[in-house]
This record gives structure tokens, sequence and C-alpha cells, in this order.
């Protein structure tokens, strides 16, 4: 299994690392990407990065971290990518969900991140609520062609189409198997197959109570959850569970590589 977005840093603090990944080992899981969120987790999921050899990092700003940047940021960004030659940019995007949002510093931030990840030729990974339009008008005005993934896809149906033709994979995550948001789940029957992947956004977006199967203190979301995950969305597609592995495997090689014209 593979685990398309999470933050593995923020999930080892209550566990020991060696004992979380060792878990993830025993159900199968064989690649973790971990998204860091501002400079100050840069070096955690760096060295996540070195130890084990199931993380891809991906580094970058999340839109909440915008205004707590320090000059110099950027140069260290891609002094990152550089040491990292497959690692990706994220996760960075807009949200106007939160309180006191400044979207056009949000906006220039992303804007910087996407010409670097133009300039490396890197998959980048999506925030995004509430900022749909912004957000692809900003892809749009960017020099960035590459894949990209919109994680726990949550916007409007009637935009899927716009993000397709633009090269966009998009996953799932297991919060929208909670029963008050099964309805999201609807937007995916108009995504191609060959563009969704699976996700848990540990220690975020938890499951539904009955369905977690992995705790940890002062964990919200365990990241072996995404084995439940998995069964899910294998229930909810109506296909057998090793199909959906296969599925998920294959895409998440294409979104690596920048392959994105299968369903454009």
């Amino acid at each position: 299994m593979i685990d398309s977005h999470l933050h593995l840093q923020d999930c080892i603090g209550a566990e020991n690392p060696d004992g979380m990944v060792g878990k993830l080992r025993q159900i199968g899981v064989t690649q973790l990407m971990v998204n860091s969120t501002s400079p100050s987790d840069w070096r955690q999921v760096k060295c996540l990065a070195l130890k084990y050899p199931e993380v891809i990092p991906s580094f970058g700003v999340h839109p909440w971290k915008v205004e707590s940047l320090a000059p110099g940021w950027l140069g260290d960004l891609e002094s990152l990518l550089v040491e990292f030659p497959d690692a990706c940019v994220g996760e960075i995007g807009l949200d106007k969900w939160i309180a006191n949002h400044d979207l056009p510093l949000q906006k220039e931030i992303l804007s910087e991140q996407l010409a670097l990840a133009f300039r490396r030729d890197r998959p980048v990974t999506f925030h995004c609520l509430q900022a749909w339009g912004s957000l692809l008008s900003c892809y749009d005005e960017s020099p960035y062609r590459g894949s990209f993934l919109l994680h726990s896809y949550g916007g409007p149906g009637e935009m899927i189409d716009d993000w397709v033709t633009r090269g966009a994979y998009f996953s799932i995550s297991g919060y929208f198997f909670r029963e008050e948001k099964k309805a999201k789940l609807s937007v995916f029957e108009s995504i191609p197959r060959e563009r969704i992947l699976l996700e848990t956004d540990a220690p975020d977006m938890a499951l539904e109570e009955s369905l977690v199967r992995y705790r940890g203190d002062g964990i919200g979301n365990h990241p072996a959850n995404i084995e439940v995950v998995y069964e899910a969305f294998a229930q909810w597609a109506g296909e057998p569970l090793p199909r959906i592995r296969e599925m998920v495997r294959e895409n998440f090689q294409r979104f690596l590589k920048g392959i994105q014209d299968e369903a454009a």
C-alpha cells in the first residue's frame, strides 16, 4: 500500500518512530509521501527520508504558515530539492477557510513555489480550502505544467474536468468515509480511475470512530489506518482490494514521473 499524503513528522512524537514504521511495514505499506508545512519541520522530514527508504519527502510552505517565513526561505527550499532529487514540492496552496487569511500573500508564496517546482521539474501537492477558483488561476498564471496532487480533494464537481485536463491527481482520505461526509465521495465518481490516489493525512483527518483500527497516544489519526482507507474505498468502488492496491500503485508511479496525459 501507498499513503500519498501524510505528516509522519507530526505522528512520531507520541510513538517510537522505528516502531511506527515497523508497523507500517508489517501491514504492507511500501511508500509514504511525507509532507512538510514550513521551514520549521523541513529538517524533521529530511531526517525521516534519510532513515527510512519508504519515505518520499515533500518540502514546501503550507498556506497557514506564509506569515512566519524568514528571508532566505526560498533558497533553503531549493537547496533541499537539490539535496533530494526525488523530493516533491508540498504541501502548498491556498486557504480562505482560516480566519484572518492573507490571500494576496498566500498567492505570492504559492507562485514562488510553483516557479521553483517548474525549475526543478518536481511533482506538487496542493492544499486548498474555499479557494478553488483562485488556485486554478494561480496555476494557469504559473509556468508549472507538471503532475500535481489535489490532496483530500473537497472541491466542486463541476471543476473536475478543469483539473483533469491540467494534469491533476486526486486523493481520497479516510475522512470522506465518515457518515456525514460520504456525499463528497460522489465527486470521485466523475474522476478517471487513473487519477485517483489514497491517503491518511495522518495525524489529521481522522476516520469515523467505528472504522479506527490503529491508535496511538496523542495521535488523532494513526498512519497505519491507511489499511482501512484502502478497504473502505474498495468497498465503495465495488472492486477487489488487490485491484485497488494495484491501481493506486500504478497511479502513484505515474504521478511521481509526471505522467499526466492518459485522462486528458
